[in-house]
């Protein structure tokens, strides 16, 4: 199959403040196989290393899911970090969500409280698809929840702090998510300001349902991949239920991240599928140095989930699929966050909102269109 993409126009989008809390942390038990999974052989070896406070935590209770929705289903994998705070988890080929959880009694059947420890995972979500890796996650104490307010007449929504090593962290930005289908890698329904020095933010929203995010960018801004330093909490209330005229209150606790939020480049891991071409520019001639990558996304932002190497003069890129599924295809000059003026830049035109969905044995060749910003 050939087919031809077109130039892509890219709207500037100027993100509306990005919201994003922060989880305690995550972790696995030693060598634990996939939950249910009976003799079958597993895609992925993952070690687990979690830490409370820079030091190494036992006892947390790591799982793996395939929805990020808490509680809707049974965890993929699941276990318990030993004595060095690390567990080996042996995960079948997909796509996941990492959640870990220390509880003050032991007792990981009900649901995290004050006092309890928790993270979602800041590299959410995680593709298995072959060999080892090492993922880090630290966690945090989840805080009491702050007193009522009483000086927001008039506001329907949510109003919380934000707290890092116990104590108030200051200009986070969290953000309200009206579903989880986008695994919160994009910018969210709305956002706070940043939290002041007391750690204290406010989202005005309507009623409904809730996803809380939060995050805080060593580097400034408010868009592109989190990265090692960066700060990252999950509300462990998610989700949440805004009523009419009421404001819910939500503490949530940020951790700093250890893990460096790159995208995986496809060549180096066992490939189910493959997608090859060329990218060219308008007048069809190849372009060299851009990348073809594969997005969760519709928008294209953020970390690609697979990425091809760098295309040379003939303008040719082969990227595997480890994790065949449905995806967002595009291509560019760099990676993260949003291309800028003068970068290279296209989409898959062979659809309205540029997807290809991608099955186990496919061998798809397509040709994408690029042009530079300006």
């Amino acid at each position: 199959m050939r087919e031809r993409g077109c130039p892509a126009c890219l709207a500037a989008r100027a993100p509306a403040a990005v919201l994003f809390l922060l989880f305690a942390g995550c972790v696995i038990s030693p060598r634990v196989g996939p939950a249910g999974a009976s003799g079958a052989s597993p895609a992925e070896t993952v070690r687990v290393h979690v830490s409370y406070r820079e030091a190494p935590l036992p006892g947390a209770r790591v799982e793996f899911r395939r929805s990020p929705a808490e509680g809707a289903e049974a965890p993929v994998a699941a276990g318990v970090t030993g004595a060095d705070g690390t567990a080996l988890v042996d995960l079948p080929a997909g796509r996941f969500f990492l959640v870990a959880r220390w509880m003050g009694d032991g007792d990981f059947s009900r649901r995290v409280a004050p006092g309890d420890r928790y993270a979602w995972f800041g590299g959410n979500p995680v593709y298995s698809h072959g060999g080892r890796r090492d993922l880090f996650v630290g966690v945090e104490e989840i805080p009491p929840l702050p007193a009522a307010p009483v000086d927001l007449p008039g506001v329907t929504g949510v109003a919380g702090i934000v707290s890092l090593d116990g104590a108030p962290a200051e200009g986070v930005h969290v953000s309200a998510y009206a579903n989880a289908a986008g695994a919160f890698r994009d910018l969210g329904f709305a956002a706070s300001s940043p939290t002041g020095s007391d750690g204290g933010f406010v989202l005005d929203l309507p009623p409904g349902e809730y996803y809380l995010v939060a995050r805080k960018r060593a580097g400034g801004g408010v868009a592109g991949p989190l990265r090692k330093g960066d700060l990252f909490g999950f509300f462990p209330g998610n989700p949440v239920t805004v009523p009419d005229g009421g404001v819910v209150r939500a503490a949530i606790a940020a951790t700093r991240l250890k893990m460096r939020n790159i995208p995986a480049y496809a060549s180096g891991y066992p490939s189910a599928a493959t997608v090859e071409g060329r990218i060219v520019n308008r007048s069809g001639n190849p372009v060299r140095g851009a990348y073809a990558a594969l997005y969760d996304n519709p928008d294209l932002l953020n970390r690609p989930v697979f990425l091809s190497d760098r295309t040379g003069d003939d303008g040719k890129y082969t990227l595997p699929v480890p994790v065949p599924g449905r995806y967002y295809l595009g291509a560019r000059s760099g990676y993260g966050g949003s291309p800028s003026t003068g970068d290279v830049y296209g989409r898959y035109e062979g659809n309205a909102d540029h997807a290809v969905t991608i099955r186990n044995g496919d061998r798809l060749v397509i040709e994408l269109e690029v042009a530079v910003l300006e």
